[in-house]
């Protein structure tokens, strides 16, 4: 399995207004190709902008993608891969791809939730057993339901891929063991309905993008953060915050991945299938392998810095739930329609469907594991 980060060189050209080119960054034939329009076909370089920080999660997940793809079209398809923050902020991203000044792009979904109700159903808290089915059920849902499937469409972007990045944490610099700790603190969250869900315990959501949240903590904006383990490692948060716990509130967003729609659709029929038979094979095992490797590493790294990965008492966590006096399943149909997405609540009970399928309760959880390794 390849985990080594790979170097690449971001490019930044000028693409000229016409034909089938989009504004800005585009899909283009390969400068220098002796033949661009040979047997073989055109050769073109996709410009991608992503959030990944060397050695994270998204920076495996992706480079294995790209690698794939580039291979198996004999390099037809290669990639510009900006430096993260470069080109496009993470916030950014979504409609860096949607309007063309990059082909692909990897990020947070609820940076741009209003784009991603499809996906940022993972953050209604304790619904989402485990980041596989999550997964999966938004890559089904993706082509199976037909309010979905247009909405991406109409968004210009091609769904590629949608993981958890792990099990909310709690970091901070006193023990929170219990919801009466998080009162009146200021919690840095992710996620559109897990905000709402820190606010029900009487603590307030402070939305700060993962990149600033170290500088964050250390100028007192948050007293505690809300990340995944990879959160620890990718953003160095375990150096400035020395308690990080697990309180059971599960999945709570989602990394997603995307392609322009029309660049995906202007490509001719064997790159498209070269892209879903690499995309396929990613969602159905190979993002799920990488991100339990990557977080075996990550937990050895949390657990020398600090000791131990608490868990709170099941009690607590019910305390939690109880203390939620919205319906936050009807609030994100109400709010998902609001977004554009149709028949808002068939979708919801097709993943909830889909979750079942294919949750594998004897299946270890990472983040669990590694509490238990204390």
């Amino acid at each position: 399995m390849k985990l080594a980060s790979r170097i690449r060189t971001s490019i930044v050209r000028s693409v000229a207004l016409g034909g089938a080119l989009s504004l800005g960054l585009v899909a283009c034939a390969t400068p220098g190709d002796p033949d661009p329009g040979g047997a073989a076909g055109p050769s073109i370089e996709l410009n991608v902008v992503s959030w990944a920080t060397p050695k994270s999660l998204s920076e495996v997940m992706g480079n294995w993608w790209y690698d794939e793809v580039e291979a198996r079209s004999d390099g037809r398809i290669t990639f510009a891969v900006a430096a993260a923050d470069s080109l496009c902020s993470s916030s950014e991203i979504p409609e860096c791809v949607r309007d063309g000044r990059a082909d692909i792009g990897q990020t947070i979904t609820d940076y741009s939730s209003q784009l991603f109700p499809m996906a940022t159903i993972a953050s209604i808290p304790f619904l989402s057993p485990g980041g596989e089915a999550v997964s999966k059920a938004i890559r089904d849902l993706s082509e199976e339901h037909a309010g979905a499937a247009e909405l991406w469409e109409r968004n210009n972007l091609k769904p590629l891929s949608h993981l958890p990045p792990g099990r909310l944490l709690i970091g901070s610099n006193e023990a929170i063991t219990t919801i009466d700790d998080l009162e009146g603190l200021r919690m840095r969250m992710a996620g559109r309905f897990a905000q709402y869900a820190v606010e029900a315990i009487n603590a307030s959501s402070v939305a700060i993008p993962a990149p600033e949240t170290y500088e964050a903590m250390e100028r007192g904006v948050a007293d505690v953060a809300g990340f995944p383990l990879e959160g620890t490692a990718a953003y160095q948060l375990r150096d400035v915050l020395p308690h990080w716990t697990d309180p059971g509130v599960g999945m709570y967003t989602t990394i997603g991945m995307w392609m322009n729609h029309e660049v995906y659709t202007g490509l001719d029929p064997e790159l498209r299938r070269i892209i879903d038979e690499v995309t396929e094979e990613f969602n159905e095992t190979k993002s799920h392998e990488f991100f339990t490797e990557v977080s075996e590493t990550q937990c050895d790294e949390l657990l020398d810095t600090v000791g131990d990965l608490g868990q709170w008492a099941d009690s607590e966590t019910e305390r939690w739930v109880s203390a939620i006096d919205e319906d936050l399943e009807a609030l994100w149909v109400e709010e998902a329609e609001s977004d554009g997405l149709e028949d808002a609540a068939g979708y919801l009970a097709s993943y909830k469907e889909k979750l079942a399928e294919y949750d594998d309760p004897d299946a270890p959880d990472p983040t669990l594991v590694c509490a238990d390794r204390n």
